[in-house]
């Protein structure tokens, strides 16, 4: 229980620094780089299978939540948008992972994994769970946030000006409700979301279901959700788990995995590049066919967090509700259906 407490306290303190200094995602990374500065000096990180369950029953419930009924409501007037969008990184998912895997030394299902645009927080658990390389799409999906984040919306802002966009209007007017509508957070709300997500995600864990706390603990939420019971949690919370999630990923990184990081610079690479690739041409697909406004299109194709998204948005002069609409949506099923359907393809390889 010693070794439990301090792998908790080095994590979440090395956590805290990183989240002060602004790294994306730098909760969940400063807790891992803590834990495994821990491991390597001293052998002591230790952090129990309890930690990962509860980090994925959290992370669910706050996917489940992030998402209102009018964001739903929402989706009926983008919805071949929509499609388009997941369509897209689905596809760019499947042949991405497939490209990894048959040209560096990953394996299927970790090809697969680090190549899902999904969160930061969620995607490390799933590994886990499908026996995936850990470090690796801890690594790799790092890079992924960092791009969308930092070199993304610059390089957005950047075509938008070639492109002479500067006063185009997002014809989703229609949607103005997306984004909106959550819940006020109550011990109420807070009991019955981490409650249903807690017994589904128990569930989804007995039924020996890949990823199942993950993915049964959001369909319990959303489900609360669309049943018109307020569901919310605070933001602490999501720290915390951030901080398990770390840690227990920390535990598994070894010093053969350390050494093994500079092979990944050429897969970092290839995602890269793939992902701007795919954001431009489906990019120009919404701008041309729906008229949506060319930034707003590229950031639809944006591999980051919604709530990142909306902010670096408003930066580069976009505001839409229909883009946090459509973030949240490819964040939802980037965390419940595309591990699913990799971890099946992962199978025929």
């Amino acid at each position: 229980m010693e070794n439990v407490l301090l792998t908790f306290c080095v994590g979440f303190a090395v956590a805290f620094i990183f989240f002060k200094l602004k790294v994306p995602g730098g909760m969940l990374i400063g807790a891992v780089c803590g834990t495994v500065a821990l491991s390597l000096t001293t052998g002591m990180a230790e952090m129990p299978f309890t930690a990962k369950f509860i980090a994925q029953v959290a992370a669910g419930a706050f996917i489940g939540c992030s998402v209102s009924v009018k964001d739903i409501m929402a989706l009926k007037y983008i919805s071949l948008p929509a499609a388009i969008v997941i369509a897209g990184f689905l596809a760019l998912n499947i042949v991405l992972g497939f490209v990894l895997y048959h040209f560096t030394s990953l394996d299927a299902i970790t090809a697969l994994l680090c190549s899902v645009p999904g969160g930061m927080s969620d995607v490390p658990l799933i590994a886990f769970d499908m026996h995936a390389d850990v470090a690796e799409v801890v690594v790799l999906q790092f890079v992924r946030l960092c791009v969308g984040i930092g070199f993304f919306p610059l390089w957005i802002s950047w075509m938008g000006r070639r492109k002479n966009c500067a006063g185009e209007v997002s014809p989703s007017a229609a949607a103005e409700g997306g984004g909106g509508g959550k819940d006020k957070l109550t011990p109420q709300a807070a009991a019955a979301a981490f409650g249903t997500a807690l017994a589904c995600g128990y569930a989804g864990l007995r039924l020996h279901v890949p990823a199942g706390a993950l993915l049964f603990s959001i369909i319990g939420t959303l489900a609360l959700k669309m049943a018109g019971i307020p569901a919310a949690l605070p933001r602490w919370f999501k720290r915390f788990a951030q901080v398990l999630s770390g840690t227990y990923i920390g535990c598994s990184i070894g010093a053969e995995a350390l050494r093994n990081i500079p092979l990944l610079i050429v897969p970092a690479i290839i995602i890269v590049a793939a992902y701007m690739v795919n954001a431009y041409i489906a990019g120009h697909i919404l701008w041309k066919k729906f008229h949506i406004p060319f930034k707003e299109a590229m950031l639809m194709m944006t591999p980051a967090g919604a709530s990142d998204m909306a902010l670096i948005a408003a930066d580069i002069g976009v505001n839409s509700p229909s883009l946090v609409v459509m973030q949240i949506f490819r964040m939802l099923m980037a965390a419940s259906i595309f591990p699913q359907i990799c971890y099946q393809i992962a199978k025929l390889f």
